[in-house]
């Protein structure tokens, strides 16, 4: 392994910390606040320090690109797998929709296939079917302890998969930031949509507030290490390092949550990140383009 992909593979393990850490976060703020409130003020602060990194470099956050079909869908898609993400977060558990949440690589899969009619082969395809598996053991649809809400971070990874389709279709001149803002807007709007479903906002503790800037500082950082790694490293070394998201998680759900994810659960998360990876290694091993 070359000194290059040493750094970016940091950068992604960093931005899975990152992300790990500010579901953390969120789930411990939805016992201080109504989720509405959650998602307004993790996507605001979020704006706030975008908006500081746009005016510092002398980005523009507004250009021609923002204002395709292409770019409202993936607001759109983002707005819709934030709200699913972190209901799954608050009321099933941080476990369950990290594991759920590595099933999106196989989905994009799935999508390239049907939307974009890239030749998915035969033993793609059994690892694809070997994910889907794995989510099924994850949520365990027929045991006792099943939630019709883990269901939601299912339909989350769905989003977030269109959302990586369609942003093949958008220029890769848009900047970093100006793509990070627009997205933690989705966030707060997202948030807005809520309240109607969550009850009105309370006002913020020191609790509440002392996380809130917490996360303005995992989220962004999280979101930028993400964009380094992948826009500098070699796709099919970089993009496995994505699943170390899950074992973080996990470990963070046990320890701060007192998630204990049985057997089967367990089965399930080493089935997706197994699939996954081999689905990652061969979609990258086809494109040249690196996307965000």
């Amino acid at each position: 392994m070359d000194k290059d992909n040493a750094k970016y593979i940091g950068f992604m393990i960093l931005s899975m910390a990152g992300f790990a850490i500010e579901d953390a976060i969120i789930k411990e703020l939805s016992n201080l606040m109504p989720i509405s409130q959650v998602l307004i003020s993790i996507g605001t602060v979020g704006l706030l320090v975008f908006l500081v990194l746009a005016f510092v470099n002398n980005v523009s956050l507004l250009s021609s690109h923002i204002k395709s079909l292409a770019f409202a869908y993936r607001m759109l898609c983002e707005l819709i797998s934030s709200i699913c993400f972190v209901i799954t977060i608050v009321f099933v558990s941080l476990s369950v929709s990290s594991a759920v949440l590595q099933v999106t690589p196989i989905l994009v899969a799935i999508g390239g296939s049907i939307f974009f009619k890239q030749s998915v082969l035969l033993y793609q395809w059994i690892f694809i079917f070997v994910g889907l598996l794995g989510v099924l053991l994850v949520i365990q649809p027929t045991s006792e302890s099943f939630s019709l809400l883990s269901l939601l971070a299912l339909v989350g990874s769905f989003f977030l998969a269109f959302r990586d389709l369609v942003t093949r279709s958008i220029s890769n001149s848009i900047p970093v930031i100006t793509i990070a803002f627009w997205g933690f807007l989705s966030l707060t709007v997202g948030g807005f949509v809520c309240i109607p479903f969550f009850g009105s906002l309370h006002p913020y503790s020191f609790d509440s507030l002392s996380l809130v800037i917490l996360s303005a500082l995992f989220g962004p950082l999280a979101y930028l290490s993400l964009v380094a790694a992948t826009r500098g490293g070699d796709v099919a070394m970089i993009s496995p390092y994505r699943y170390t998201r899950l074992p973080f998680a996990l470990v963070i759900g046990f320890f701060l949550f007192d998630e204990n994810p049985n057997k089967w659960m367990l089965l399930g998360c080493f089935l997706i990140v197994f699939s996954g990876i081999f689905v990652l290694f061969f979609s990258s091993s086809k494109r040249s383009g690196k996307n965000i």
